[in-house]
């Protein structure tokens, strides 16, 4: 296990409610639309951490316009997730996962992506450090570099993908939890008064289960 990996399922085992996988919300427009434009049936999220908003984002009666779909999850981080797949899967979601990967496993990681599956991929990149402080000192984003040093790598895949690189580093100020984030009615309750301590995203999520 190199060490990017081995930090992220430290940081999963001490950090119950962190990395649940809720940047797939944030994108659930896109892949919404990825799904409706390609037909999907099959998904498989690739770096999925906790993977708690499966169940919020698809089949999901309360969310209009919820599509139905398969989707099964994997993380070698994370021990629920951590058995690879098989087979195949009509799109693969890969939010938020490269940028922890340290750099000189990441053409691995891609070829990983793109040659053990025959999807289209749906890939977000964060280009700037992380706020979170892995267990070793090191700042959660291993690999922090700038679109074009992306593109080079995802070249070869280009037919094969969408990517949205994230290149603002104010946007951490908008994304990061103020109070960590659980689907739960103290925060709905909030949501519910426009309470000032929601931040947008979690604005975002809670519109999700309150629909």
């Amino acid at each position: 296990m190199y060490e990017s990996l081995k930090e992220a399922t430290k940081f999963h085992a001490a950090n119950q409610e962190n990395w649940c996988g809720e940047a797939l919300a944030e994108y659930k427009h896109e892949v919404f639309g990825i799904i409706k434009e390609r037909n999907i049936k099959s998904i498989l999220d690739y770096g999925c951490g906790k993977a708690k908003f499966h169940n919020i984002l698809f089949n999901n009666s309360k969310v209009p316009g919820s599509p139905t779909v398969s989707i099964v999850g994997y993380d070698p981080a994370f021990a629920q997730y951590s058995q690879k797949p098989t087979g195949d899967f009509d799109l693969i979601l890969c939010v938020d996962v490269m940028e922890h990967v340290q750099e000189d496993k990441v053409d691995e990681v891609l070829s990983d992506i793109f040659n053990s599956y025959s999807g289209h991929v749906f890939m977000t990149i964060t280009c700037y450090e992380a706020t979170q402080v892995l267990l070793n000192g090191k700042n959660a984003h291993y690999t922090v570099k700038e679109p074009d040093w992306w593109k080079s790598k995802l070249q070869t895949y280009t037919d094969r993908c969408t990517v949205i690189f994230q290149t603002r580093p104010d946007r951490s100020k908008i994304t990061i939890n103020k109070e960590e984030w659980k689907p739960n009615k103290k925060t709905l309750d909030k949501l519910a008064v426009n309470h000032k301590t929601l931040d947008e995203t979690q604005i975002e999520k809670a519109k999700l289960l309150n629909d």
